[in-house]
């Protein structure tokens, strides 16, 4: 009789994964002029939450909700942290949090594949010293599952400026 041995407890690693990262844009513009006032490109971090939302939206677990469809802006400069759950210091004085106008998703079928969503805060909103940004599934300003948090030189936003912010997720 042969002798039987216990399978193997080491672990292969798998030949492919998903590795979720983020790039932001923002554009302050002189709302007369359309001239660029201030322009900053950070990456940024995806929050254990957000990955935690993205697989669980993968699963259609019935506790999952919404879509990814606001981009919201705070004050705060505090460094992102992946067990983040809001922003630092999300603006509610004024609209600081927009619903997405454009998605652009023709990326999504490249070998590196990318989802990128657009706002652009008129010159009533978003007005102060801002220093960090987030993605939500909720319009719903400090409510929401954030999937990331991004922190930078401060730019300030008067009544006079426009704000765009272009947010890129990808592989």
């Amino acid at each position: 009789m042969a002798k039987r041995t216990r399978p193997s407890t080491t672990t292969e690693p798998l030949g492919d994964y998903i590795h979720l990262r983020g790039c932001i844009e923002l554009g302050v513009y002189n709302a007369e002029s359309g001239e660029m006032v201030d322009y900053r490109k950070i990456d940024n971090t995806i929050v254990t939450a957000g990955r935690r939302w993205v697989l669980e939206k993968i699963g259609s677990f019935s506790n999952q909700t919404n879509s990814i469809n606001a981009i919201a802006v705070g004050t705060s400069t505090t460094a992102p942290a992946t067990g983040d759950t809001a922003l630092g210091s999300e603006i509610t004085a004024t609209v600081g949090r927009l619903t997405i106008g454009t998605f652009t998703t023709t990326a999504l079928t490249s070998s590196t594949p990318s989802w990128r969503a657009e706002v652009q805060f008129a010159t009533d909103q978003a007005t102060g010293t801002l220093g960090e940004a987030g993605l939500f599934n909720t319009s719903s300003a400090t409510a929401g599952t954030m999937l990331s948090h991004v922190t930078f030189s401060t730019i300030s936003k008067a009544t006079s400026n426009t704000l765009s912010i272009s947010y890129t997720i990808s592989n």
